[in-house]
């Protein structure tokens, strides 16, 4: 069976999010969808959908998960998975 890892992105160059761009992705981070953000910031949820486009864009990734994945290591997001016990497996 084969494993896929996602490569990081070099983000040596600054990556640089709108207020906007950066309050959608954390709410993704948070487990929210398109609608539920919508109603969260008043904007549709096609807006959301776009900011996670461009997200997704400067970070050079394809899906929302890998945007919250490579955000949170970079420390541009919290994921709530920080705290005690965060990495432990469960029973």
């Amino acid at each position: 069976m084969q494993t896929h890892r996602i490569k990081p992105p070099d983000l040596s160059v600054d990556v640089r999010l709108s207020h906007r761009e950066r309050e959608c992705l954390s709410w993704v981070a948070q487990g929210k969808s398109s609608t539920d953000i919508a109603c969260i910031l008043n904007i549709s949820p096609r807006t959301v959908d776009s900011y996670m486009e461009k997200v997704c864009a400067k970070l050079r990734v394809r899906t929302r998960i890998e945007a919250v994945a490579i955000a949170a290591s970079e420390g541009l997001v919290s994921t709530g998975w920080e705290g005690e016990g965060a990495g432990q497996e469960l029973l």
